[in-house]
């Protein structure tokens, strides 16, 4: 895949993560929204999403994601400059800082899900899912950038 591939997929699942993160945050705000999700066994999006690990600070869990989410798209879509434009100083570096700094929430949180609340919440696994994939394109995509992989058409 070209590096432009790479930053497209980027955009692409940084948007999704918006609209997902931002449902679930809507959802904490407004309760006429209906929450889309099965309450089983494991797997209890209700549950996770009015425990007490859903917020931070006061704040709603989900809400922290929209923000980063938003941060990854806007280092994501800077990185879609055409080629003749040079890539801002330190870009490469920033995302993939941020999106470590994804990755390390993320495994709070689905300690938080399983090992506190005892639930999973689907909405949630998606999310998280987002975030790592964001950091698989961004780890594969930085050879690409630094010039020691295959061309970066």
């Amino acid at each position: 895949m070209t590096l432009r591939g790479y930053d497209r997929w980027r955009v692409g699942l940084t948007g999704l993560g918006v609209l997902v993160s931002g449902y679930l945050t809507l959802l904490h705000y407004d309760r006429n929204v209906p929450l889309v999700c099965s309450s089983g066994s494991l797997v209890n999006c209700e549950q996770v999403l009015t425990s007490p690990s859903s917020m931070v600070l006061g704040v709603p869990v989900a809400a922290f994601g929209l923000g980063w989410f938003l941060v990854a798209l806007a280092l994501a879509w800077a990185s879609l400059r055409p080629r003749a434009a040079m890539e801002p100083p330190g870009l490469r570096a920033t995302a993939l800082a941020w999106t470590a700094a994804g990755i390390a929430s993320v495994l709070w949180l689905i300690y938080e899900e399983l090992g506190v609340v005892g639930k999973v919440c689907l909405w949630c696994t998606v999310v998280h899912l987002l975030v790592l994939a964001l950091l698989v394109l961004q780890v594969l995509s930085d050879p690409l950038r630094t010039g020691h992989g295959p061309a970066s058409g």
